[in-house]
């Protein structure tokens, strides 16, 4: 996978296919199982990374909304209910982080979300994007077939790419309009 391909299409302003195939690559790139429901299945989010036995991160993507939009509006958050209602009947389980990235926090008095949900806006994800290009440029020092898994795990948790650092880095809570 070429990283710098991932980083350039995984930034607002990309067409939503690029961009969410990005998040998938990206979600393989630093070791997980990634998946693309809404595109594979006709149902469910935009991405979704198991992380770690029995959890997950589910992702909506709105890479298209203009960086001026005020609001998320009632529509996108009935999306991502729904995409929340799908993940609890498929996946029988509460460990998921739930994150929209859209340029906004705002949520319009009109709309509200069913569940925990977080937002991804433009600087964060330049901090995800800022991380992964510096672990994958410190990864280039060594021979991947004999890193150690020990090894990759302090690089990533170095890099906040561990899973504790990615659900408290890299998205932060909305603001619900009234």
């Amino acid at each position: 996978m070429d990283v710098n391909d991932i980083l350039e299409n995984l930034s607002f302003g990309q067409p939503s296919e690029k961009f969410e195939k990005a998040l998938q690559d990206l979600g393989y790139a630093i070791g997980f199982l990634s998946q693309r429901p809404d595109k594979e299945f006709k149902k469910g989010s935009d991405n979704l990374w198991c992380v770690s036995a029995d959890e997950y991160f589910m992702f909506e993507c709105k890479s298209e909304v203009e960086d001026s939009r005020g609001e998320i509006t009632k529509t996108e958050t009935g999306q991502m209910n729904n995409h929340c209602a799908w993940f609890e009947q498929e996946y029988k389980t509460d460990k998921v982080k739930r994150i929209l990235i859209i340029p906004t926090k705002k949520v319009s008095k009109q709309g509200g979300f069913t569940h925990e949900v977080e937002i991804m806006r433009k600087g964060k994800l330049k901090s995800l994007r800022d991380c992964v290009k510096s672990f994958f440029k410190e990864l280039k020092d060594y021979s991947l077939n004999e890193i150690s898994d020990s090894k990759m795990q302090e690089l990533l948790a170095f890099h906040k790419l561990d899973v504790e650092s990615l659900k408290r880095e890299y998205s932060e809570k909305y603001y619900q309009k009234s």
